[in-house]
């Protein structure tokens, strides 16, 4: 009978749950310094605005997210550009609604493409990856193209805000 009850476990068998218990601990370290390391993104910047929008879609935060839509220009191009197609405008309580109910389980991966910038408009394209219900068919890409607007010193998101794009 071994000691105290319990059965001892051989050599092998104990470096595996070694390795085991070191592995999780710096998975959780890795996870838990990726969080805190995230930069707030700088509002200041066209590029900064759109991070923070996306960031707040993908937290739930409708509302952080609504203040950052130029409500006067959803939709209108910047000065010089192609008039947008006319599309319907969500209220506010719509967009709640679709930022609060669509939430995958898993957010897209959003990558900057490009930057286009003068004194008063800007225009970002992104990538944006949402992962496959299928590992073997990896995921799908879209291209989605948010315009902006600086208005009384801010910059605002003038384009279709599609909270569905982002979660």
């Amino acid at each position: 009978m071994p000691v105290g009850g319990f059965r001892q476990i051989d050599r092998s068998s104990g470096l595996v749950l070694a390795a085991v218990a070191i592995l999780i601990l710096t998975g959780s370290l890795a996870v838990i310094l990726s969080r805190a390391s995230a930069v707030a993104a700088d509002s200041s910047t066209p590029k900064g605005v759109v991070a923070t929008y996306i960031r707040a879609i993908q937290a739930g935060d409708a509302d952080r997210a609504w203040g950052l839509l130029n409500q006067n220009a959803i939709g209108s191009a910047p000065a010089g550009a192609a008039p947008a197609e006319p599309h319907y405008i969500l209220s506010q309580d719509e967009f709640r609604q679709q930022v609060r109910g669509n939430r995958g389980p898993t957010p897209p991966g959003v990558r900057i493409v490009q930057v286009s910038q003068s004194l008063d408009w800007a225009s970002i394209q992104l990538d944006v990856t949402h992962a496959s219900a299928n590992p073997l068919t990896g995921g799908s890409t879209q291209q989605v193209s948010v315009t902006l607007a600086r208005q009384a010193g801010s910059w605002l998101i003038n384009s279709d805000p599609s909270p569905w794009a982002f979660q």
